[in-house]
């Protein structure tokens, strides 16, 4: 209270005068028009820029199944957004997928597990096996822990796993994230589209099919980035590009970290080592770096090759067998031509050349032993690595014609069905190719573990 306000009140009042001029003072701040009233119950919506994009991909998925999750979230009595905060952690929102140790679906449950709970659906069994954790633990942290960790290990008292630890942190981040933004996440993730990935489309497929940079493409559907992806996966993709997420700094990228951003989220969705951001940013193994702080992420870590292409990079220093995967996920600013295409140049010619689906500058690049650049300067592209289903795409000389005059063939392709103790070293040495060429094949990423029964496609010498 001012000197001057003080000045204009007698010096004692009763208890009933204050009460009234509580009230008066606050219908005075309502206003007889009521325009303060309406004001607050407006939301304060986040700004575009300021939201994972990860985060809102998972969001957008778990959005097609939230209703479920309310449903068993009210009967057995979890706090919605806990229960949501589990669902994308565990799974970013995708159904069919499976870890290591065998959990499946939205919420990771393993297989005894659900059969143990009596239920019918994923959902379900890990909304009741979160109320049961609760139950028990008494307390929402520890139940995520159980969860994570099993109940028997938090039930001895002792030191959790740094693994569970960070487990809790990320999932209580989510809540926290949820609760306090939902309107903003809600509103930005319904200008989310979703589609579902058609039979033999891979990455580039549905790069060219969406007109999505793969790189984003792959960043908005956080779980599956560093999967091949399978016919009928849920994808998650933008309205519109984005152009603000990276930025070189000093020969290595920065990103700004948004809310509903987890670093190790991060890390495994650029396939970027955990280790590697943590030693460049100084960051603990259980922690948690709040919107807003810029982390470096060294372009020496990027072995997927998906960070330089989101900067517009050609990765020059890439090792020689991943200049397929470089040349699919950048477009190349100068040529990178597979060793068996460089020829002496014929004399110039062109073909015509009808997209097809799953065609993309690429794969177009590698068949007629051209590059990117030689097909956008032939076709009016610009910068633009989109292509149409039925477009009709010039692609001149000396590309599509080698120096006997034939059109250049595309590489045989052999299907390998996996058999027993097989591995990809093993195939690449059988079949004369290398392990890139197979993971940039099948769309496997890093990944080297190939299951019995798992059908492969084998990149073979092109027969010239």
């Amino acid at each position: 209270m001012t000197d001057s306000t003080r000045h204009h009140l007698p010096m004692r009042r009763t208890r009933g005068v204050r009460g009234c001029t509580t009230l008066a003072l606050a219908l005075v701040l309502l206003g007889s028009e009521g325009r303060v009233a309406r004001a607050e119950t407006l939301p304060d919506l986040l700004p575009l820029e300021d939201v994972s994009p990860m985060f809102l991909g998972m969001y957008r998925k778990v959005m097609v199944i939230e209703a479920e999750i309310k449903r068993y979230s009210e009967q057995y009595g979890v706090d919605f957004d806990l229960a949501r905060a589990v669902c994308l952690y565990e799974s970013g929102g995708n159904a069919e997928l499976h870890s290591g140790a065998g959990a499946q679906g939205y919420f990771q449950v393993m297989p005894r597990t659900f059969r143990t709970l009596g239920v019918q659906s994923n959902i379900e069994a890990g909304v009741k096996y979160l109320s049961q954790m609760i139950r028990r633990f008494e307390r929402e942290d520890r139940a995520v822990a159980a969860y994570n960790g099993g109940p028997t290990r938090v039930g001895r008292g002792g030191p959790l796993p740094l693994e569970t630890l960070q487990y809790v942190l990320g999932v209580g981040h989510y809540r926290t994230v949820l609760k306090q933004h939902d309107a903003s996440l809600r509103h930005h993730a319904e200008g989310v589209h979703l589609t579902t990935v058609h039979a033999d489309e891979d990455w580039p497929a549905l790069s060219s099919r969406l007109g999505v940079p793969e790189w984003e493409l792959r960043l908005h559907n956080a779980f599956l980035a560093q999967r091949r992806p399978r016919p009928g996966q849920l994808i998650a993709y933008p309205a519109e590009p984005r152009s603000d997420l990276f930025r070189a700094v000093n020969g290595d990228a920065e990103y700004r970290i948004r809310y509903g951003d987890n670093y190790l989220n991060l890390a495994f969705t650029l396939g970027i080592d955990p280790d590697a951001l943590r030693h460049a940013n100084g960051l603990w193994q259980i922690q948690s770096v709040p919107a807003g702080v810029s982390v470096r992420i060294p372009l020496s870590a990027d072995r997927s090759f998906l960070l330089r292409a989101a900067l517009g990079l050609t990765p020059t220093n890439a090792p020689e067998e991943a200049a397929v995967v470089r040349t699919v996920l950048a477009p190349p600013s100068v040529p990178v031509v597979p060793a068996m295409t460089r020829r002496p140049s014929p004399p110039p010619s062109s073909v015509i050349h009808r997209v097809a689906r799953g065609d993309t500058l690429a794969r177009l690049a590698r068949r007629y032993g051209t590059t990117i650049r030689a097909l956008q300067e032939a076709n009016g592209l610009a910068g633009r690595t989109t292509i149409r289903v039925g477009q009709r795409l010039q692609v001149l000389g000396p590309a599509g014609i080698q120096s006997s005059g034939r059109a250049f063939q595309e590489p045989r392709r052999t299907t390998h069905r996996v058999s027993r103790g097989e591995t990809l070293a093993g195939l690449a040495n059988k079949y004369g190719t290398t392990i890139a060429a197979i993971q940039q094949a099948n769309g496997m990423a890093r990944r080297t573990t190939i299951r019995t029964g798992e059908r492969l496609h084998i990149p073979g010498d092109p027969g010239i």
